[in-house]
């Protein structure tokens, strides 16, 4: 009887793995179009040993902005947010966590931030990477500016950070539904600035292959992500 049951277990340790390596090979891969964004007018880019990605405009504001990666999507996705605020002069930083898990990279990024020579950072969080912002921010002595969250459910209480947050979410996002969404609120500060963007759904704030259990967007990727980036632009324009 224990020898039938060890092989149960196996099997379904086996078919789990099988699962799990299914799942990293499908969902949150960047697409062909992102790689045209590792180059442009305005900016650099260096890969770093990690995996992450810096992109250093040729003109700096003396800004910095940190993109946290939401779960199992690779940096490069967010290539077009990169490239967005680097043409305005923000060198941007976007960590790669490791088994592509931003909330694993928090203690990384706050350590590469303070090798920057940039005193001032924005940060920027997609998903799971939003709730990783807060945390770095609140376990770390860095100057944040402020945060702009893309579709992040918050299962943690940061709502008494002091730090200017604006938080945006489409009414066709999978992965946080309307009750989500609400019950997220709860967890952070009453003075959160919150917008709805009609039609998005969650994986469009990025260009990745797919997203798992998410809602069909009504909207093209391309306005999603450029809704995105220009709102989130003009709030942190307001607080530099």
């Amino acid at each position: 009887m224990l020898r039938k049951l060890a092989k149960l277990f196996l099997a379904f340790l086996l078919i789990a793995t099988l699962l799990l390596v299914a799942w990293y090979q499908v969902d949150g891969i960047p697409t062909e179009d992102s790689a045209a964004y590792l180059s442009g007018a305005g900016y650099a880019v260096a890969q770093e040993n990690g995996g992450g990605l810096i992109f250093t405009p040729a003109d700096g504001n003396g800004y910095g902005i940190l993109i946290m990666h939401g779960a199992l999507i690779k940096p490069q996705s967010y290539a077009k947010s990169a490239a967005f605020f680097a043409q305005r002069g923000y060198t941007v930083y976007l960590p790669n966590g490791p088994v592509r898990m931003s909330i694993a990279a928090v203690d990384q990024a706050a350590e590469r931030l303070q090798q920057l020579d940039i005193a001032e950072w924005f940060f920027i969080g997609h998903s799971m990477g939003g709730m990783a912002s807060l945390e770095l921010i609140t376990k770390h002595d860095i100057d944040a500016k402020a945060v702009a969250l893309w579709a992040t459910a918050m299962p943690s209480d940061y709502s008494q950070l002091e730090v200017p947050i604006l938080f945006i979410w489409g009414d066709n996002d999978g992965l946080l539904p309307a009750e989500r969404f609400e019950n997220s609120k709860l967890n952070l500060p009453e003075r959160t600035d919150y917008i709805t963007l009609h039609g998005a759904n969650h994986k469009n704030f990025a260009q990745y292959s797919h997203q798992f259990f998410d809602g069909d967007a009504t909207i093209d990727w391309n306005e999603q992500i450029d809704f995105a980036n220009q709102t989130t632009a003009d709030f942190f324009a307001r607080l530099r």
